[in-house]
């Protein structure tokens, strides 16, 4: 359609274009005219990104994906940020709404976070680790499996699980994944505050900065979440993984500490295999972490579930 615009996201209409440019005028108290340069980030399946400049700043507009007012608690991300922004772990808010989901944030000049170098995934890891250390004054439970139970009640019966033709060996890994759940629960691993989707898309980097961004699922959780997320964003092979868990600890984990990461790895893998068939349930395709996330799903939760008979 003409004068649309093609995100990862979705496709934004002329109208939808002039209700964002409102909402960015209502932020600077500006005219419409003032805002140029509106076009696609390619980033993020869950919302659409884009960037724009306004009085000589360049800045990024998120604008809320399908489904997303389902799946995410804007009230709880806004309470995440400003804890976030306290502890310096992302500093690029300009303005958000809890109400309608729109973020603006300060254009950060960046490259591509590259998984397999390792200076931008110690980088990454530690920017983790300085997430986990927050004390939380507000502690919104993030319960996964809680989670991915209440997106299978949404997404339509004959698009799920064995019916979900790309997931073929669904019901084998989901008995390993609810077992895994309650095994990790006895590793004694402290919850903290959470981000969520560290995928690479997550970070912005550049030589002076790294910012994690992007709170939507963040909530008191879990940290093996964030690391399986951050794994089951690329094509790691076993000696990355267990590079990057020797990394977020610094030292050479415990048996407990080793399993419990892997275990999350394969629950992260399960919980955005549900995410993925919600998703495409309601028309929008994922692309390459669809197999990405189905195989951390399936190869770990073989990998772990050994380990807590040891």
């Amino acid at each position: 359609m003409h004068n649309s615009i093609q995100t990862t996201g979705g496709v934004l209409y002329p109208s939808d274009i002039e209700y964002i440019k409102n909402y960015i005028c209502e932020v600077f108290d500006c005219s419409s005219e003032s805002i140029t340069d509106l076009k696609p980030l390619q980033k993020g399946l869950s919302n659409s990104v884009l960037s724009f400049r306004y009085n000589g700043g360049k800045y990024v507009f998120r604008y809320p994906g399908l489904g997303s007012e389902i799946l995410i608690d804007r009230g709880r991300e806004s309470i995440v940020q400003k804890q976030i922004e306290e502890a310096d772990v992302d500093t690029s808010l300009v303005a958000m709404s809890v109400r309608y989901g729109w973020r603006i944030s300060r254009y950060v000049e960046t490259r591509t976070f590259n998984y397999h170098d390792v200076n931008d995934m110690v980088r990454g890891i530690l920017q983790l680790r300085k997430l986990h250390a927050i004390r939380p004054k507000v502690r919104w439970e993030f319960d996964i499996k809680e989670k991915w139970e209440s997106i299978r009640d949404m997404t339509p019966a004959d698009k799920y699980g064995e019916n979900f033709a790309e997931f073929p060996e669904f019901k084998e890994i989901k008995e390993r994944i609810y077992k895994l759940y309650e095994l990790a629960k006895t590793d004694g691993i402290k919850k903290c505050l959470t981000h969520g989707d560290c995928r690479d898309e997550n970070f912005l980097i550049n030589d002076q900065e790294i910012h994690l961004i992007d709170w939507e699922y963040a909530g008191y959780g879990d940290p093996g979440f964030d690391i399986g997320t951050y794994v089951c964003g690329g094509d790691h092979t076993e000696d990355e993984v267990d590079r990057i868990i020797f990394t977020y600890f610094g030292r050479k984990p415990s048996i407990k500490e080793q399993r419990h990461f892997y275990a999350y790895i394969a629950i992260s893998g399960f919980f955005y295999m549900h995410w993925t068939m919600y998703k495409e349930s309601q028309g929008q395709k994922i692309g390459y972490l669809k197999p990405l996330w189905y195989h951390f799903a399936k190869e770990y939760s073989k990998k772990a579930l050994p380990l807590y008979k040891e």
